[in-house]
């Protein structure tokens, strides 16, 4: 599985191999860059998305030249910097999880949310999409310290198979009890493998309870990924590359869009954290791209044949399943994947 079109420069002595489960910043653009106007080799050259990537698939293209421009109204476009491989501990030791499930899977102990599949031998190659990041706030009667929940998308992830892994970057929303009760967001990375508490990369982006969040995960080799995120509210972008942990790589077989209740490091996932309740919100501009062994042309896939995963919770007392995050998918007048929590 070989990425194509969508980008095709890797960082400077760069290679999974030379910086395995790390990630790697792009360079800064000088002040006063304008993504919209640049060609495709500056665009590269800081991680962006190009202008050849964009004349081909017309949803990936939409989302792709969204990515670059500015708010109507808006300040020119900051460009933030990521931290490099190995800067920094795993934040509060959060380790996002696959979802316990087989495949194909309907439910979970630990996601909602959507995701696809290629056919006909295809493996994806990048996956982007849009949210706006949901206030949270702790369900009635709760008795939690700490409520949390991560919104992101990925590729991979959901099949389960011999060494999976699963690149992933998105918004985390915790509520936290003491020592004054409050909400708190940021934006993250991971590339999660299965049996592995790998580093949870906290990243610059500025987060805040109703921001429009755009991101897109690129590969550019099987244990290389290009991730761009951007706070459209903020005017804020990050772009950086991630490299697969030793022995893992992408195999292109789903793409997600997810609402997650993420576990504590150590975990196997079933003690996942209380999900809070959160502010009804959608994924947009859902777009998957897949590629066909020895062909160069990308292929959309949308929301169309999306499977939808709903989160469910046991309870002990009395013993009982309930569901309590659940996905909706539209496909007009713009397709999105609409998430909805369930209280008590």
């Amino acid at each position: 599985m070989m990425a194509g079109e969508p980008h095709d420069k890797l960082p400077p002595g760069g290679g999974g191999a030379a910086a395995a489960g790390g990630i790697a910043a792009c360079p800064l653009p000088p002040e006063g860059f304008d993504p919209e106007t640049a060609q495709d080799e500056e665009l590269a050259r800081y991680g962006l998305p190009i202008q050849r990537a964009m004349a081909r698939n017309p949803a990936a293209s939409a989302f792709r030249r969204a990515f670059l421009q500015r708010r109507p109204g808006g300040p020119p476009l900051r460009f933030l910097l990521a931290q490099g491989p190995g800067a920094g501990a795993p934040p509060s030791g959060v380790r996002p999880i696959a979802a316990i499930t087989t495949w194909p899977a309907h439910k979970s102990v630990n996601w909602s949310g959507g995701y696809v599949a290629p056919c006909e031998g295809r493996s994806f190659v990048s996956v982007m999409g849009a949210w706006t990041v949901p206030a949270v706030s702790a369900p009635p009667g709760g008795t939690a310290t700490d409520y949390r929940s991560s919104t992101w998308l990925g590729l991979d992830g959901q099949k389960s198979y011999l060494d999976s892994s699963l690149p992933q970057t998105g918004t985390l929303q915790k509520w936290v009890t003491s020592p004054v009760a409050r909400a708190e967001y940021s934006a993250w990375f991971q590339w999660w493998a299965r049996g592995q508490d790998n580093p949870q990369y906290d990243l610059p982006l500025p987060v805040a309870a109703g921001d429009e969040i755009r991101a897109i995960i690129s590969a550019l080799d099987e244990t290389t990924v290009l991730v761009g995120l951007r706070n459209v509210t903020q005017d804020a972008i990050t772009a950086f590359f991630a490299f697969a942990p030793a022995g893992r790589r992408i195999s292109g077989a789903t793409a997600e869009w997810i609402m997650e209740r993420p576990s504590p490091m150590g975990s196997d996932g079933w003690e996942a954290y209380e999900l809070p309740v959160y502010a009804r919100f959608a994924f947009s501009g859902c777009v998957a791209e897949s590629i066909a062994p020895g062909r160069a042309d990308l292929q959309d896939h949308e929301l169309e044949g999306a499977r939808l995963i709903r989160m469910y919770k046991l309870n002990t007392d009395p013993t009982s399943v309930r569901t309590i995050s659940t996905a909706r998918r539209i496909l007009a007048p713009a397709p999105r994947l609409e998430m909805t929590y369930i209280g008590p």
